[in-house]
């Protein structure tokens, strides 16, 4: 299990993963709202233990300087001390790329862009999803393809699954190759669940 002190990337894994127990009816707009409102609630009761993090209410207007003037609404928001966090629900039977480009283009509209987050209850997560998100700097939360930061949260501190974790991490965050880091992710989960990490 994730430390104490998880990722916001590890903490809306981990939602997504006991959201499943709701069984909310799909198809609902309903059933959209209170994904979102459970999302909002694992959040702020796992980051209160980290003062310096702020989690508005669902559905915020994110009110900061943008390039054409226009405020943004996201599903949820963090304040952190030195960034931001945007993300976006999406309560679907299918992920879509062109869910992607809306919330892309909402983030880059911000004179300070947000750290995007996109989580979806989609079963099906294409790869061309996968590159965009990659390329553009959003994480991809689906029950499909765990986050590294979980895994990386997850993996024995000092072990070699831990260390290639890290690189990957860090490599996707220098922004390189989207393609390659895709397969490369894949590989670090088959090998994840393989060391029994996995329930």
């Amino acid at each position: 299990m994730p430390s104490a002190m998880m990722s916001i990337q590890a903490i809306l894994y981990q939602a997504l993963q006991t959201a499943e127990s709701l069984d909310l009816p799909a198809g609902e707009a309903a059933s959209g709202k209170k994904f979102e409102d459970y999302v909002v609630k694992q959040l702020y009761q796992q980051l209160q233990r980290q003062s310096e993090d702020r989690v508005f209410t669902p559905r915020h207007t994110l009110r900061e300087p943008t390039f054409s003037g226009v405020f943004h609404q996201f599903d949820i928001v963090i304040a952190r001390p030195n960034e931001t966090v945007a993300v976006e629900c999406k309560f679907r039977g299918s992920a879509h790329i062109d869910q992607l480009f809306a919330t892309h283009g909402k983030l880059i509209d911000y004179r300070s862009r947000p750290h995007g987050v996109f989580i979806t209850t989609a079963c099906g997560v294409n790869d061309e999803i996968y590159y965009y998100a990659l390329a553009h700097r959003i994480q991809i939360i689906c029950s499909l393809l765990p986050p590294v930061e979980y895994m990386l949260e997850c993996a024995k501190k000092g072990t070699s699954l831990a260390r290639t974790l890290e690189d990957l991490r860090q490599r996707i965050e220098d922004n390189l190759e989207p393609k390659r880091l895709l397969v490369e992710w894949k590989h670090s989960y088959d090998r994840f669940q393989s060391e029994g990490y996995c329930r």
